[in-house]
């Protein structure tokens, strides 16, 4: 039976969880250059005049290699190639981080799909580009990650934050293709150390990979097996938190949708004001030229009633000549 998904936007979710409770580690383990420093706003003012946001924005160190001072970073996930459209918003976010920060920035792109086939470089003037930074993270690089954390688990070793912080990297990056396998394998592998994660990094992980599995299964019994696996060893509160947190976003999802539809009744509204506005405006214009018309017409009356008015003068004049003349 094909179910209905709970979450709309699940990678940009679950990236957005990983960089908010771990943005340092989170940062640091997928590759981005620097090290992360503190968050910053994220809000943008497009230049079509509506509002955006980045997915993560941040002050970034320099390490001296790639960055040598410190830089205002934009971190996006995507899980779709880049076109014109998305490449004109990022120049649009590398704007805004310059306008809210003063500083040089790093535009940052964390994806699994191959970065030849986005486009990389938004030139606005000379002296004015945006060159994006894309990240390995393609099927090579998440099966090493794998095997390495695997190693970790199966032998028993220490688990750092890193390491554990990797099952979420995995199953958000993991190749379209191989989703349903590196998915079974992630969810093995919590099964093991679940119950030896600190609160922080159970819920973590929990609620990523659970985004996940929604994302990835529309089988309703497939995706209820793991579902299942993941809770068996997950603590009551970890579970509590993340339905009461799943029903804020869908809480926040209608809410809106609400907005949307309230955006589109008062762009309606515009436009209808708009129109009328145009029909007063043409009925104002065809006055105007009415008021003209009348205003020629009275000239003309007023002169015809001049020249009557002259008619008896006219007579009497006329008369006055004509006994004149007869007289003589």
């Amino acid at each position: 039976m094909i179910r209905k998904r709970k979450y709309s936007k699940p990678f940009d979710l679950c990236h957005s969880i990983l960089f908010n409770e771990y943005p340092l580690e989170y940062t640091r383990e997928i590759g981005v250059p620097g090290e992360f420093e503190k968050k910053i706003n994220r809000r943008v003012h497009l230049k079509n005049g509506a509002g955006g946001e980045m997915d993560s924005a941040y002050l970034n160190k320099p390490d001296d290699i790639i960055l040598f001072e410190k830089v205002a970073t934009d971190l996006e996930h995507q899980s779709s190639y880049i076109n014109d459209e998305k490449l004109n918003k990022i120049g649009d976010y590398d704007t805004q981080l310059v306008v809210d920060e003063h500083l040089p920035t790093l535009i940052v792109i964390a994806s699994h799909l191959e970065k030849e086939k986005s486009k990389d470089m938004l030139i606005r003037s000379p002296s004015d580009i945006t060159k994006l930074y894309f990240l390995d993270l393609g099927e090579e690089n998440i099966r090493q990650r794998l095997y390495t954390v695997s190693q970790i688990i199966n032998n028993n070793q220490h688990l750092s934050t890193e390491n554990a912080l990797n099952l979420g990297i995995i199953i958000l990056y993991a190749p379209r293709e191989e989703a349903w396998e590196i998915t079974e394998t992630v969810v093995n592998l919590y099964q093991k150390i679940a119950k030896n994660l600190d609160f922080k990094m159970e819920t973590c992980l929990y609620q990523v990979i659970t985004i996940m599995i929604d994302a990835y299964f529309d089988d309703e019994k497939e995706y209820r097996r793991l579902i299942n696996m993941v809770e068996k060893n997950t603590s009551e509160k970890t579970i509590e938190i993340t339905a009461a947190h799943q029903n804020t976003i869908e809480s926040l999802k209608y809410a809106q949708e609400d907005l949307e539809y309230t955006k589109t009744d008062l762009k309606n509204t515009k436009a209808n004001l708009k129109n009328k506005e145009t029909d007063l405006k043409n009925t104002k214009t065809d006055l105007e030229k009415t008021q003209k018309k009348l205003a020629k017409a009275n000239g003309k009356i007023m002169t015809l009633e001049k020249e009557v008015s002259e008619i008896p003068k006219l007579k009497a004049e006329i008369q006055r000549l004509t006994a004149q003349i007869n007289g003589k």
